[in-house]
C-alpha cells in the first residue's frame, strides 16, 4: 500500500505545483494588468492637467485677438462710412456740375448716387449724427431736378445739402497714413 500511496501524491504534488504555477501566473496578469491601468490612469490624469494648465496662456491670446478683432471690425465700419459720407459729398458736387453744363440726367442720376451712399451709413458707436444722415438722405433722394424750374435755385439746394453732409463728416484727424517701409538694398 506504501506505493500506491506515494504515486497518489506525486500525482497530487505534479497537480498542485501545475496549480500553482497556473495561479502564479493569473495573478501576475491580473496584477500587471491593475498596475497597467493604474499608471496609465495616472498618466493620462497628469497630462490632462499638464495640458489644462497650458489652456491659461492660450484663452488669453484668443481673448486678445477677440480685442483687437473687435476694434477692427470697428475701425473698418468707421472707415467704410467715411468712404459712403464722401461718395455721397462727392456726387452732390457731381449733381452741381453736372446742373451748371445743362446735364439734367446725369444730374439726378448722381443726386441719386448720393441718397444710395448715405442710405448705406451705419451708426456703430453713436459718433455719428445718423438722424441728420437719415433726414439728409431722406430729402436728397426725394428731389428731383427739374428742367422748368430756376437751375440757380436747384444748384443752391444741391450745395446746401453739401453744407449739411460737411457738418455730419466727422473731423479726419485720426486718419493715419501708412508711411512707406524702406527697403535696404546693398
Amino acid at each position: 500500500m506504501s506505493e500506491s500511496g506515494d504515486i497518489k501524491n506525486t500525482n497530487k504534488a505534479k497537480k498542485g505545483s501545475i496549480f500553482s504555477t497556473l495561479k502564479k501566473i493569473l495573478i501576475g496578469i491580473v496584477l500587471a494588468t491593475i498596475t497597467g491601468a493604474a499608471l496609465y490612469g495616472a498618466g493620462w490624469w497628469q497630462g490632462r492637467s499638464q495640458f489644462s494648465s497650458d489652456d491659461e496662456p492660450i484663452k488669453r491670446e484668443l481673448e486678445e485677438a477677440k480685442e483687437q478683432l473687435t476694434g477692427v471690425k470697428e475701425q473698418l465700419i468707421t472707415e467704410r462710412n467715411r468712404t459712403y459720407l464722401m461718395e455721397a459729398r462727392g456726387d452732390l458736387y457731381d449733381t452741381t456740375v453736372n446742373l451748371d453744363q445743362r446735364n439734367f440726367g446725369m444730374a439726378n442720376t448722381r443726386l441719386q448716387e448720393a441718397a444710395v451712399a448715405l442710405a448705406k451709413v451705419e451708426n456703430l458707436n453713436g459718433t455719428l449724427n445718423i438722424n441728420k444722415i437719415k433726414e439728409l438722405q431722406t430729402a436728397i433722394s426725394k428731389m428731383n431736378i427739374n428742367v422748368a424750374v430756376d437751375l440757380e435755385q436747384q444748384r443752391n439746394t444741391v450745395l446746401s445739402y453739401v453744407n449739411v453732409l460737411n457738418k455730419v463728416i466727422p473731423a479726419e484727424e485720426n486718419l493715419e497714413i501708412a508711411a512707406p517701409k524702406e527697403s535696404s538694398k546693398q
